[in-house]
Order: structure tokens, then sequence, then C-alpha cells
């Protein structure tokens, strides 16, 4: 028998805010900034969709048939597959190419020791997140890095 969670109170607001399960890791409760109890090594983007039933996202924006992006966005999936398609040569994208110190790189490949595609992949989502230019010029900001590496065929990938 399967139990909806109830909403529990906004510790700001003392207002009730929306729960879910997720899966059996735990659950989220909140609206802006959910928490999540009883998770680990869980890692999470924010996307704005209502939610359908308990636990089930209502579908994302649709494409209509035959329109093709005009520009490939950045998102999640989108830089993890560049980080696996760099590999280790990820260290001289962010050296000569994004602005990225030695001591930079250093830190990441601390953080994830023997990972090459999670050390990219860090690369990139902070190498994003710093920028302030429209989804377009990060795509072709980055493609034009990929290109100069000798990589253009990542860049080839992103441009479609």
């Amino acid at each position: 028998m399967d139990k909806q969670p109830k909403a529990a109170p906004s510790a700001a607001t003392g207002s009730p805010q929306p729960t879910g399960n997720i899966g059996n890791i735990g659950t989220v409760s909140g609206s802006n900034n959910p928490i999540i109890v009883g998770a680990s090594g869980v890692s999470f983007t924010s996307y704005n969709y209502p939610m359908q039933g308990p636990g089930v996202p209502a579908p994302g924006p649709q494409q209509t048939p035959g329109q093709e992006p005009k520009v490939a966005r950045l998102d999640d999936k989108t830089l993890h597959e560049v980080a696996e398609r760099l590999s280790s040569k990820w260290t001289t994208l962010a050296v000569k190419e994004l602005g990225f110190s030695t001591i930079q790189v250093e830190t990441i490949e601390n953080k994830f020791q023997n990972n090459f595609v999670r050390q990219g992949l860090d690369m990139l989502v902070s190498w994003k997140q710093a920028q302030s230019s429209s989804d377009k010029q990060q795509v072709t900001t980055l493609c034009t890095a990929l290109k100069n590496i000798g990589r253009a065929d990542i860049a080839g990938f992103l441009q479609g």
C-alpha cells in the first residue's frame, strides 16, 4: 500500500510545502530549494516542470516535428558528452583555452581522482556557470576553444 507523503511545513514560512519520494533513496520536500532526506551521492539539476502525481514529472517542453534547434544548449547531458569525448584532454582545454589556472585544474583532479570524465564535467560546469553570455555565445566560445586544441570533432557535435 502506497502512502502519499504529507505536505511538510516550510521552516521559513510555516506553510505546507510539496513533498514526494525519489525511488527508494529518500524523500524530497520544498518548492524552490528542496530538502533531500535520506539520500547520499545524489546529483540534482533544477528543472521547473509541474508534477503529475507523486514523483512523476510532467513532460517537458515538446519540440515540433521537423523543427531543428537553432543552437545547441550546454545542458548537463551535453556537457557530460563533451567531457566523455575529451577524456584526459580536458586539462588542455581548461588551461590553454578557457582560462583555468593550473591550481584550479589540480583542485579538480584531486576532487575526482582517476576519473577524467567527472573532472572534465566539473571543469565545464564551472566554466559555464562563470559565463554571463548567452547560450549561443557559450556554444560558439566552447567550439572555438575545442577547435584550437584540435578537437573539431567535438565542436561539430555541439553545432549539430
